[in-house]
Order: C-alpha cells, then sequence, then structure tokens
C-alpha cells in the first residue's frame, strides 16, 4: 500500500481576516503542534497507527479498531466514518464519496487552505494520488456537530466567504474549473431546453406553471441589457443546443467552496475566552471547491434544500446575510451596487431553485429499487425549494 507522509500545511497569517472571532482562531492555530517542522516518536506512532488502520485496498481494518461509527454516506454508497484506535483517541475515515472527486479535497488542502484561517479539521493523512475509487483521507475528529440553522452562523459563514471570495483567481494555484454540479449557464440552457419539465414541476408543486416562462424571459432579458444574447452553443453527449442567455458575465468568477449547504459547517463552542463565551467555525467536505461566481456558495448558503439539513430562511434574513457579505466585501476591497447584486443574487436563485425542483420531481417518481432519498425528506426538501423560489421571484 502506497501513502502519503502526514501532510501539515502552513498557515499564512499575512491573509488573516480581521475580527475577534478570527483572532481566536488564529491563535488556537498558532498555538498547535506542527507535525512537519516538530516531529517526535509521539507524531510518528499516531502516523502509524493510523496507518495501520487502513487496509491496503482503502478500507477500514477491524483488525486495528477498537470502534467504528458511520457518520453520512456519499453518493456512490461509501460512508465517511469515525473510527477509535482506543476509547480516548478517534480520527473520521473518508473514502472517496463522489465520481470525479478523487484527490481533490486533498489538493485542495494543500493549495488553497493551507493560506486560510483554521476554518476547516486538519488532514492528518491521506492515500497517494491516483488511487481513483480507492482514495481516502484521514481528518482529526472534531466532535459531534450540530447543523441547526442559525442566522449568526450563517453571518459567520459569510463573513469568511467574503474573505476568500475577494482574492482573484489567479491567486490560488490551478482552482478546478468544474464541480458537481452544472454552472448556471448549463443550468439555465437545460431549462430552456426541458420548460415544459419545469413548469410540470411547478404544478406539481403547487405553483403556477407559467412562472417557469417568466423566468426564462427574465434571464433573457437580463442579458440582453448586458449585451450577452448567448448566440454560443452547448454541447451534451453528440448533440449541440442553444446555450440560452450569457447571465452574470459582469461577475469575475472566484473560487467557490462548491458545497456550501447547512451540513457542511458548524460553529461550536469552545469555553470562556476574556469573560465571554469563544466560538469555532468549522467548515467542512471542500472536495467539491472550484471557479464560479459569487453567487454560487451565497445560493448554497442562503436557499439550497437538501433532504438531511432543511432550514427555514425568512426574507429579511436573506437580506441580512447578503448585505453582511457585501459589507465584508467592501472591506475586502470588493465593491458592488448592493441593489444590483441582491437583484442578481434573486435572478440567480430563482433560476436555480427552478431547476432544484425539476430534479426534485424526476427524484419523487417512482424507481425500480429504492432510491437515495425516502420520500417524506425529498417532500420536505421540494416545501423548501418552493419557499426560497417563492421569495426570490416575489420578493414575498
Amino acid at each position: 500500500m502506497t501513502i502519503y507522509p502526514l501532510v501539515r500545511y502552513p498557515y499564512n497569517n499575512n491573509l488573516n481576516p480581521k475580527g475577534p472571532m478570527m483572532n481566536d482562531m488564529r491563535d488556537n492555530h498558532m498555538n498547535r503542534t506542527n507535525y512537519i517542522s516538530e516531529t517526535n516518536d509521539d507524531t510518528y506512532d499516531e502516523i502509524n497507527d493510523i496507518r495501520r488502520c487502513i487496509s491496503p485496498s482503502g478500507e477500514l481494518d477491524d483488525r486495528y479498531i477498537w470502534r467504528r461509527e458511520k457518520l453520512y454516506q456519499g453518493m456512490n454508497g461509501k460512508y465517511v466514518e469515525r473510527f477509535y484506535i482506543s476509547p480516548e483517541r478517534s480520527y473520521v475515515f473518508k473514502p472517496v464519496t463522489h465520481q470525479g472527486n478523487e484527490d481533490r479535497e486533498s489538493w485542495v488542502y494543500e493549495h488553497i487552505l493551507s493560506a486560510f484561517p483554521p476554518i476547516y479539521p486538519r488532514l492528518l493523512e491521506r492515500s497517494a494520488p491516483g488511487q481513483g475509487d480507492g482514495g481516502w483521507t484521514v481528518f482529526e475528529d472534531i466532535g459531534a456537530l450540530g447543523h441547526s440553522y442559525k442566522l449568526e452562523h450563517a453571518l459567520l459563514v459569510a463573513e469568511q466567504m467574503a474573505w476568500w471570495h475577494s482574492f482573484p483567481l489567479t491567486h490560488w494555484e490551478r482552482v478546478p474549473e468544474e464541480g458537481q454540479k452544472p454552472d448556471i449557464q448549463q443550468i439555465i440552457a437545460d431549462l430552456y431546453e426541458r420548460e415544459a419539465a419545469a413548469a410540470a414541476a411547478l404544478e406539481e408543486s403547487g405553483l403556477p406553471r407559467t412562472i417557469a416562462a417568466d423566468i426564462l424571459n427574465a434571464a433573457t432579458r437580463a442579458a440582453e441589457s448586458t449585451g450577452n444574447t448567448g448566440e454560443d452553443h452547448l454541447r451534451t453527449g453528440k448533440e449541440a443546443y442553444p446555450a440560452g442567455p450569457r447571465l452574470f458575465a459582469q461577475y469575475e468568477k472566484v473560487m467557490s467552496h462548491g458545497d456550501l449547504h447547512l451540513g457542511n459547517y458548524a460553529v461550536k463552542l469552545n469555553g470562556e475566552k476574556d469573560g465571554e463565551q469563544s466560538r469555532r467555525l468549522y467548515i467542512l467536505d471542500w472536495e467539491h471547491a472550484h471557479a464560479n461566481l459569487p453567487f454560487w456558495d451565497l445560493y448554497y448558503l442562503i436557499d439550497m434544500s437538501h433532504p438531511h439539513f432543511p432550514k427555514q430562511v425568512t426574507s429579511l434574513q436573506r437580506e441580512r446575510i447578503l448585505q453582511h457579505y457585501l459589507q465584508q466585501s467592501a472591506h475586502y476591497g470588493k465593491v458592488w451596487s448592493a441593489e444590483d447584486f441582491i437583484a442578481d443574487y434573486s435572478l440567480f436563485a430563482a433560476i436555480f431553485s427552478l431547476w432544484m425542483l425539476m430534479l426534485i420531481a424526476s427524484d419523487l417518481k417512482p424507481k425500480d429499487g429504492n432510491g437515495l432519498w425516502p420520500r417524506e425528506l425529498l417532500l420536505a426538501q421540494r416545501a423548501e425549494a418552493v419557499a426560497g423560489l417563492t421569495a426570490c421571484w416575489t420578493g414575498s
């Protein structure tokens, strides 16, 4: 079995965001042992203990594990698990959970998160690159996390997001161009191609069918107002079809987390410091990081529905998160018109939510065998998507 050595990435203090919470996190991080510069017998023992628990085929080896707990199942059926070497020592084992994401999270840790404040779990060990579906990573165990929606937590994420969005793509090394889902241009093209299916999904959700045409017409008008008429073509399989209006071309792409739904961030309380409760933000699962519009991460944070992580975001909360993001962006030198930005986000979110309703409608149709999500969870997800679409499209 080929295994990469233990990796600990340096922290670039020059890129640290401002604010008391970030200073607490910086101090906590800088006081930690650096496993590269301060190697010792205990460090090597830990490395060897972790390695021993992974079989040559890239699976946990029960012969060396005291206990294991399944945390969640990936899209390919593999499980992310907490495993205990002893009652006092535990880690998180993460195999490749999505096809096409082999080695990506390790790459993101090395080339991107090495410049971040410590808002992520430490990567302790990984398989060698090129192992395909047999690849794996081992992270520190940060304990049980709660994923109930709280506005104050979403604001913390928006604050960090504004920081990493403030850098041009060229600041990072070779950010992947594609994420787990089609980009918004491909989503628009898909909606144009399947407008009847989108209208049917609206009707099944209790919304007027005409909203599909209204949203697509609004997309066309918005593209025309910026001189992007969409004469290009997209190619799927062997067929090419009109790409639809080229929307949001006035916004530069940024480094995007890619999957920043409620289940991929959490805030933990770390006791008191200077008479105040110390909090630490964790943002998880960076394997979908790629170049995208700033609206992508914002949509996932605010309006992306998820079967396992439901939330209810009010219109006032949505506006507050967006305004906070804009204020923080201005702090880092990236200034937009708040009115234009929020209007463009609302159109982006309406398009994305309409497309999500179409996907959910497909998942709700009877299939051979069991689907990935139980029907009751899909219905709840649909209700959340309807609420988000209604709020972004009608403002109510």
